[in-house]
């Protein structure tokens, strides 16, 4: 056995027996405990602390061999890089089926060696193709499935990857896959997965999904109305007023927002109903004491359908409260604080990825809305030889240096899976499903992790905006109306009153 160490009477100690004979009164800087350290402050490990064991972590650095950051199992010498501990526990093989030089085994094809590539390959066709024929439709699926750049993750992941499985049961179960056979599926992240999948490889039609979404939500809620007269009152201000007047955004896709925002104005107008039935109560015999009550504690949501039944005829001779807008900005961030935070993400690469400083930068410096941010494609970038200019609003606006820095190094790859393989090049901050942006709820989630609060932190740089800027002039840089613009200029007790007048000499 290695000797480790030799005691004072020139006796050999194995790593074990030293471990255990082994005394020190050296503290360590993280719990301090007194007791043998496992890394020394100033050593050759470059710690900055004396750590014990159980304080001690390994270094997470770049595989020489996946390019992921991972913990270090086995350091770099001068012949080989860092490695983390999966590609450690996996040899560098020459594949006996594709003749490559991969991870994989030494011994599992027939006792040759087999790369990770091509075992998830054989699996996936055993999986779309049981009967050994592969549907022409489905080789573009098959294809980016296989080309994955990390093919262990699904030979790891194969048992408890849901779209997978879902995948091969309705191939089973439907001659022909379409977006009905998934609706069918219901709205869960693996369905939502999977069409993503089927429609960047041109197996479906690309379609709005939220708006799909939104119609198959209406559609149930509306079959569940048992009176036919309020369902067919409730179609009517469903159909025709709330979705039909939903704007989608420049790319012709109903954001989820604006979905969402549907569906409350809906569920909002069936609850009135519903009140009006727990009171024994119809439309034409409403009182006045029926609607305050309703109002009691009111929302500006509350009144819409009240508005909209009065405008067709209804709830004559019944009054309506004028619901005020809100006085002031609502939640605001210190402007000192805003302004350590801006400087922390656009100068400390430590603090998070590219991605979310980025779209940190863009709500606290430009206060736009994260729904906004997810949706920018590379084609809003504009390099001049003055600058770099990105279009938010109706005109571009010139980026500050350390912002265009940040915003030209996107977009970001996703590591691996479908969201690599078919990522649609377009988006400045593609998502996990192929061929999509990031969604905006899940961007949002992590700049709150980051501490930031976008409602909060756009609110101030709006302030910013209107008290520096006038409102015309920033209102087509962000993106918001005149109107918008001159209501925060006020808030902010600007004055641009005689801006115009002033440009016109």
């Amino acid at each position: 056995m290695r000797v480790n160490a030799r005691r004072a009477d020139g006796a050999a100690l194995c790593v074990t027996c030293y471990a255990r004979t082994r005394n020190a009164d050296d503290r360590c800087d993280g719990c301090a405990t007194v007791g043998p350290l496992a890394a020394r402050a100033g050593g050759k490990g470059g710690h900055t602390q004396d750590l014990c064991a159980r304080c001690y972590r390994n270094p997470r650095r770049p595989c020489g061999i996946c390019g992921r950051t991972r913990r270090v199992a086995l350091k770099a010498t001068a012949d080989s890089p860092d490695i983390c501990p999966t590609c450690f526990q996996a040899p560098v093989v020459e594949c006996s089926v594709c003749g490559q030089q991969a991870l994989g085994r030494r011994t599992t094809k027939n006792g040759r060696p087999w790369c990770f590539g091509c075992q998830a390959t054989e699996r996936i066709d055993q999986l779309l193709a049981p009967t050994g024929t592969m549907p022409p439709q489905l080789k573009p699926v098959r294809d980016a499935l296989a080309s994955t750049y990390r093919p262990r993750s699904i030979l790891s992941n194969w048992n408890s990857t849901v779209a997978l499985n879902l995948f091969a049961q309705l191939i089973n179960e439907n001659d022909d896959l379409t977006h009905e056979v998934l609706d069918a599926q219901g709205d869960r992240f693996s369905v939502g997965y999977l069409r993503a999948l089927l429609v960047a490889t041109g197996v479906l039609p690309e379609r709005d999904e939220q708006a799909a979404r939104l119609d198959r939500w209406t559609t149930a809620l509306l079959a569940n109305v048992e009176d036919p007269d309020q369902r067919k009152l409730l179609t009517r201000y469903a159909r025709w007023h709330v979705i039909a007047r939903a704007r989608p955004d420049r790319h012709g896709q109903l954001r989820p927002t604006v979905a969402d925002r549907c569906r409350q104005e809906i569920r909002t107008a069936q609850r009135f109903l519903t009140h009006l039935d727990e009171r024994g109560v119809s439309l034409e015999s409403c009182r006045q004491y029926d609607i305050d009550t309703w109002l009691t504690e009111r929302h500006g949501m509350k009144t819409r359908f009240l508005t909209w039944l009065q405008g067709d005829g209804e709830l004559t001779g019944l009054t309506l409260p004028v619901v005020a807008r809100p006085e002031g900005p609502g939640d605001r961030i210190d402007q000192d604080e805003q302004w350590t935070i801006v400087r922390r993400m656009l100068h400390d690469p430590t603090t998070a990825s590219i991605e979310d400083r980025a779209a940190a930068c863009l709500v606290l410096l430009y206060a736009q809305h994260v729904t906004t941010i997810a949706a920018l494609t590379v084609d809003d970038i504009t390099i001049a030889s003055h600058g770099i200019y990105l279009k938010l609003g109706r005109e571009p606006v010139q980026l500050l240096p350390a912002v265009a820095d940040l915003i030209t190094a996107l977009p970001i790859a996703k590591p691996f899976g479908a969201a690599r393989t078919l990522a649609d090049p377009k988006w400045l901050f593609p998502g996990k499903r192929a061929g999509h942006h990031q969604h905006p709820t899940s961007l949002m989630g992590r700049l709150n992790r980051l501490g930031i609060i976008t409602r909060a932190g756009r609110n101030t740089a709006m302030l910013h905006l209107a008290a520096s800027v006038p409102p015309a002039v920033f209102a087509s840089l962000i993106g918001i109306d005149v109107a918008t613009a001159t209501r925060w200029a006020g808030h902010a007790g600007g004055n641009w009153t005689g801006y115009a007048a002033e440009r016109s000499r």
